[in-house]
């Protein structure tokens, strides 16, 4: 039994470093209007993939939504710290009050994100347009969605 656990202590901490992940906030607003939203953000740096739990309060309604970004680009602006990435992705929210809604969208998104702290710290800014559809209460197609987030991530290796 020692011998197991010993190996299985040995292979967490032999992988522990093979990638690193980013935890954070975010908060955001919509161009279009409406209130602001929060959100927690997930992102292993190995994968492509940003993923966001987000929440909205306000105006007798409730929403909670994800969101899964792919960056299918990156790099950094020219003699400078500042980095860039763009993507697309898929978002789905659940809204609870006046009136229900469930709503699915497309997202293509371009943001601009700052290191700091010898990268354990990424502070962000990104606009997505988010074309997508309501199915609650009634079928609803939305066009010109853009919202907008700014927030930190911590890194930890």
């Amino acid at each position: 039994m020692k011998k197991a656990v010993m190996i299985a202590a040995l292979v967490v901490i032999g992988t522990a470093s093979i990638f690193a992940f980013g935890i954070g906030a975010q908060g955001g607003t919509n161009l279009n209007g409406g209130g602001g939203n929060a959100a927690l953000t997930f992102k292993l740096d190995n994968l492509p993939w940003v993923f966001a739990v987000d929440g909205y309060f306000g105006n007798n309604r409730v929403s909670v939504g994800a969101t899964a970004d792919m960056w299918v680009g990156t790099g950094t602006i020219s003699k400078t710290p500042i980095g860039y990435f763009w993507g697309w992705g898929v978002a789905a929210n659940i809204a609870l009050g006046d009136p229900l809604g469930l709503g699915i969208a497309a997202r293509v998104l371009g943001g601009l994100n700052f290191m700091l702290l010898d990268n354990f710290l990424e502070l962000y800014l990104q606009v997505a347009w988010q074309p997508g559809f309501s199915v609650l209460p009634t079928f609803n197609f939305q066009l010109w969605n853009f919202p907008v987030a700014g927030g930190f991530r911590f890194w930890f290796k």
